[in-house]
């Protein structure tokens, strides 16, 4: 998995449940990015009690792909992906989080943690991988541009106050 990357300290690893307090620790980075970029953003704050509630039975559903990045033995990143409508065939797969410290960055991790994510859904025969980012974030659109994606629709909120 680390063939091509400059540090191989750096890996890409199934997650575990016990790597919820980190990637929850992540999270909380990524969401004070989004929030930098966009204040309007439509973040769920969870605690790790609320977070495990909600998504630590994913972590043993075969339509769902936990992975960490490690370096030097430490969790620096994660990434979700899923299948969008796995009963049907040819499913589209949906990037939910794609993370890296900001110390990790633009050195390949990134790109190997994508590698991993899109291997995953072609595995299950999906058509094309979705994802979203925060108005704003030009790192983001930089990045997923480099790798390929296109944008083809735009996300709005409305809070009901």
């Amino acid at each position: 998995m680390t063939e091509n990357f400059a540090d191989a300290s750096v890996r890409i690893r199934p997650a575990a449940a016990d790597d919820l307090p980190a990637i929850v620790a992540m999270r909380d980075r990524l969401n004070e990015l989004e929030r930098a970029g966009c204040a309007h953003a439509a973040i769920q704050p969870f605690t790790l009690e609320q977070f495990t509630t909600h998504w630590s039975p994913s972590m043993t559903n075969p339509n769902f792909c936990w992975r960490i990045v490690e370096a030097a033995g430490r969790p620096v990143g994660f990434g979700l992906i899923y299948l969008l409508a796995p009963q049907l065939p040819r499913s589209a797969a949906y990037i939910h989080w794609a993370y890296l410290e900001e110390n990790q960055r633009r050195r390949g991790a990134g790109r190997l943690l994508l590698d991993e994510l899109l291997a995953w859904a072609r595995s299950k025969g999906a058509s094309r991988v979705e994802l979203q980012f925060i108005d704003g974030n030009q790192a983001a659109e930089r990045f997923w541009t480099k790798m390929g994606f296109r944008g083809f629709a735009r996300k709005c909120v409305r809070y009901l106050e």
